[in-house]
């Protein structure tokens, strides 16, 4: 399926702000940073949430989350960007994805950008429902990735990197934490029916992906001598002093305390060697934590291509449903771009354990410093047939989240470009038309970017009055800004556009 890149690169400037601009996008960028207010602090105070131990969505956490994803596009959805955003998702194609990547500093990587909301999502959609005091399941359609045709990933590509195609089945190596408990071992994360589930998802794909288990007290070193084309990890993660690890085995004494003592852990500074001489194409980390970039700056640096982790909580029945989804969808050849919307869209449909709605669908974080997202090109015929099932089961569940929760609502900005030229010209002497542009470009600027733009620009008084505004039309769609032109005419002349 092809993919449009929308590269956002973000970083503190000082304890206040934050520099954003945009590398690249269908519609244009921007190359000057823009200057917007960013107190991390803040962030991580309302993110908190996430690390609780109650992973359901009640009335309360959805009002917060829906707050936080507020706050979230402040800082990297700021008006010029928006109108970007919004501009490239209306000349994207309608079978293409767009890829939002987030290049960040170490500062910002590890804010939950996935609950990334809307800045042109009225209000009115995240209203309480005032007969219930429930809250609106239409407030959920305002979150970036409720798009279906939007998908977020971390890290700037650093090189280019081809993966060669292939042909027989692929390695997974699955490895599982289990507890100690008065010397005797327990299953409490319950790891071993996570494989058990992900043998079950893949049965029938067992000729394209073989699937190993091994406890994470076992040799894991010895166990990835050999080439290990995915490495998947069940358990949980910490982090000592700046350095992240996983844990092998969590040992509980006598009294009850719980320890994991320094045999136990295995650093990712450690594990990083172990899978550049496997050749891993993908690590993926089903534990709490495993996302931040204490843990996974290692292994990107190690050269894996694609590394998955989590933010905050994560119960096991969340870690079941989306990784068996990703992993179905994956290993027939389909890009990572397509299975992460795969495997959000399913949690949203199925919801939590026990069916219940829940935040984890934006747990899972994404790094993909690969400039290839298929990580297992397939030429095989059985896997392009496989590859259409694997589609239609994400456009089934998507399907399914529209008719439920409500399609992912259109820019409020958006309108007809004929639409818009005829009301400009009904509505607006020549004079106006010249105050308009004015206000436009002065509101482009207080937003921090400059344009060129006056009725000079766009051709002069000798020109044609039609063809002055479809100038001026064209001017800003090219670099993205019609979405401010539209705003004006509407704030101006109420009523006369859709």
């Amino acid at each position: 399926m092809p993919t449009e890149e929308f590269q956002i690169r973000a970083w503190r400037s000082d304890d206040a702000h934050a520099q954003v601009l945009v590398h690249a996008s269908p519609a244009g960028e921007i190359r000057k940073p823009l200057t917007v207010p960013c107190d991390v602090a803040a962030l991580r105070g309302a993110a908190a949430f996430l690390d609780e131990s109650e992973w359901f969505l009640d009335e309360r956490r959805q009002e917060r989350l829906v707050a936080l994803g507020r706050a979230l596009a402040e800082v990297l959805l700021p008006r010029p960007v928006l109108a970007l955003l919004t501009s490239s998702l209306d000349r994207l194609a309608s079978d293409s994805i767009l890829r939002v990547r987030l290049c960040l500093d170490e500062e910002l990587i590890d804010l939950p950008w996935e609950y990334l909301y809307r800045p042109d999502v009225a209000e009115s959609a995240d209203a309480m429902d005032p007969r219930s005091r429930a809250a609106s399941p239409s407030a959920l359609t305002g979150f970036l990735l409720f798009d279906h045709r939007v998908s977020l990933v971390r890290e700037a590509p650093r090189t280019v990197q081809a993966l060669p195609g292939v042909a027989k089945a692929q390695r997974m190596l699955v490895v599982g934490a289990l507890w100690s408990v008065g010397g005797v071992e327990e299953d409490r994360w319950l790891v071993r029916d996570e494989y058990d589930a992900l043998v079950a998802a893949l049965g029938a794909v067992e000729d394209l992906m073989s699937l190993e288990f091994l406890p994470a007290t076992g040799d894991i070193e010895a166990a990835l001598a050999e080439p290990t084309a995915v490495l998947h990890y069940t358990g949980h993660a910490e982090t000592d002093n700046g350095s992240g690890y996983l844990v092998r085995q969590v040992t509980v004494d006598a009294q009850g305390r719980t320890t994991i003592p320094s045999g136990d852990r295995l650093h990712s500074v450690e594990l990083a060697p172990m899978l550049r001489r496997a050749r891993t194409r993908l690590a993926v980390f089903s534990a709490c934590n495993s996302g931040l970039w204490s843990f996974v700056e290692p292994l990107l640096r190690s050269g894996v291509p694609a590394v998955l982790g989590a933010q905050g909580v994560l119960t096991a029945h969340a870690a079941h449903v989306f990784c068996e989804t990703l992993y179905e969808k994956l290993t027939v050849g389909l890009s990572l771009d397509e299975a992460l919307i795969g495997a959000r869209f399913r949690m949203l449909k199925e919801g939590g354990y026990g069916g219940q709605d829940s935040v984890e669908w934006g747990q899972f974080m994404a790094y993909l410093p690969s400039t290839e997202a298929v990580l297992f090109p397939r030429r095989a015929r059985k896997a392009a047939d496989l590859r259409t099932t694997a589609r239609e089961s994400s456009e089934a569940a998507i399907a399914d989240v529209a008719e439920r929760l409500g399609e992912a609502p259109a820019a409020a900005s958006a309108v007809n470009q004929t639409t818009l030229r005829k009301a400009i010209v009904k509505a607006f002497t020549i004079a106006e038309q010249a105050v308009l542009v004015a206000d436009v470009r002065q509101a482009i600027a207080d937003d921090g970017v400059h344009l060129d733009l006056d009725l000079d620009t766009l051709g002069g008084p000798k020109t044609p009055e039609e063809t002055l505004v479809l100038n001026l039309i064209q001017f800003l769609d090219r670099r993205g800004y019609l979405s401010y032109l539209v705003e004006k005419v509407r704030a101006e002349r109420p009523g006369i556009l859709p």
